[in-house]
């Protein structure tokens, strides 16, 4: 998960207010309205445009959101209907139905983080949750919605425990391990693990590998090349680019901004400490 700006790509023109605005007239009386949210919320146009600003990348554990298997998945934020805290559906709401089609409650998520997440939304007091009587709590003003409102920032009051990467600083509640692991240090990120399984086994599989890729790399260029500093330099220059378009993009920054701990205590730890020595002095000189 890594913060996203999301004012920074035009909102779909199939989310137009207007007709959002009818639909949701219509169905608000209704029992079950959620269930009334049709796919134009996940229509063509929405997908591309979430898998541009995600660089087709899961908004929650950064895997690709689309693969050749699958079409990535949109994610209601905020449940459409049937709210579930702990598995278990809450009674008397009818769920977050009228941001079914809000351009800021919607994220590209990869089949497995959106099949985990489900229609789960836990806060930190359940009775801070806004209630679904709209015109109590302002989404309707004589009738007519308020779509402005409708940002997620205008619902903090919720004190919401999942993380959303267009609102919250991640690093502050979420950091990883060399393991692949990742760990909490605020209850908000110990639930976004949780919840959306930020530690399966084959999301902790993948991050390890970016890890074992570049020991195997480094050992190559020592084999081949050790008194080649250029060589070094090279190496040095593409572990050090911009990688937001590479899956996993968040832990490649720990290694980068934590090489000694992600990458020289490796080589320590497999017995190869003179080499580690040499990255130790290339790395320190390259970081005055």
């Amino acid at each position: 998960m890594i913060k996203i700006d999301k004012h920074s790509i035009i909102k779909p023109k199939i989310l137009d207010n207007t007709w959002i605005a009818e639909k949701l007239n219509k169905i608000q009386d209704m029992p079950n309205p959620g269930d009334l949210i049709t796919e134009k919320y996940n229509d063509k146009s929405v997908r591309t445009a979430l898998n541009q600003l995600y660089r087709n990348k899961c908004a929650y554990c950064q895997g690709e959101a689309e693969t050749a298997q699958y079409t990535s998945r949109i994610d209601h934020f905020r449940p459409k209907d049937k709210i579930k805290v702990n598995k278990k559906q809450i009674e008397n709401h009818k769920g977050y139905y009228w941001l079914g089609y809000e351009w800021t409650n919607l994220l590209p998520t990869c089949e497995k983080c959106n099949n985990h997440k489900s229609n789960q939304f836990p806060l930190k007091e359940e009775n801070s949750r806004i209630s679904d009587n709209l015109a109590e709590e302002g989404f309707i003003n004589e009738g007519e919605f308020q779509f402005d409102n409708f940002k997620i920032t205008k619902l903090v009051k919720e004190q919401r425990l999942l993380l959303n990467p267009e609102i919250d600083d991640v690093d502050k509640h979420l950091y990883f391990l060399p393991t692949g692991e990742i760990r909490h240090i605020t209850e908000e990120g110990e639930t976004t693990i949780k919840i959306y399984d930020l530690n399966r086994g084959s999301l902790i599989f993948e991050r390890k590998k970016i890890i074992d890729d570049i020991v195997r790399e480094l050992i190559s260029i020592f084999i081949k090349y050790e008194d080649n500093r250029n060589r070094m330099d090279e190496f040095f220059d593409k572990l050090n680019e911009n990688n937001s378009d590479l899956k996993y993009s968040r832990f490649r920054f720990f290694i980068q901004n934590f090489f000694d701990f992600f990458i020289i205590q490796r080589f320590e730890d497999i017995g190869l400490s003179k080499h580690a020595q040499i990255l130790k002095d290339i790395y320190k000189q390259r970081s005055v």
